[in-house]
């Protein structure tokens, strides 16, 4: 699928195009150097919940040039406030290193309070600006 992607990728880069973003579910270690290598820069989602996935370690191991979108834990909008608090904290080093944008990925589990789910929109805002 490698030169699939180069082609994709080669095309948005002559319309000014620079990001180029991969519905990536599961556990994708091994395939972002091929994707990255074929011209993908951005994957969605990054999985926190199921594969413990970060996009910290791969911003190590590959540098700037990989972006992500997703990796907020969303169990935790069955919790409470603190634990939404102290994923807001996780979160801010990982927005910090730029190219990133965290979110929940997928759906809202149906366990989920809303009182919760607008209080992290406010922390998010609060914290990150908007």
């Amino acid at each position: 699928m490698g030169h699939h992607y180069r082609r994709i990728a080669d095309l948005c880069d002559s319309h000014g195009i620079r990001i180029v973003s991969l519905d990536c579910d599961g556990c994708i270690d091994q395939l972002l150097p091929v994707w990255l290598e074929h011209g993908v820069n951005t994957m969605f989602p990054i999985e926190v919940g199921t594969w413990n996935a970060s996009i910290g370690p791969w911003r190590e191991q590959y540098g700037r040039e990989l972006r992500g979108v997703g990796g907020m834990n969303k169990t935790l909008f069955a919790h409470d406030f603190a634990a939404i608090d102290a994923e807001v904290e996780r979160l801010k080093p990982l927005v910090e290193l730029g190219g990133y944008i965290p979110c929940p990925d997928h759906r809202i589990a149906p366990d989920a309070k809303w009182d919760n789910v607008r209080y992290y929109c406010d922390k998010m805002r609060e914290t990150f600006g908007g």
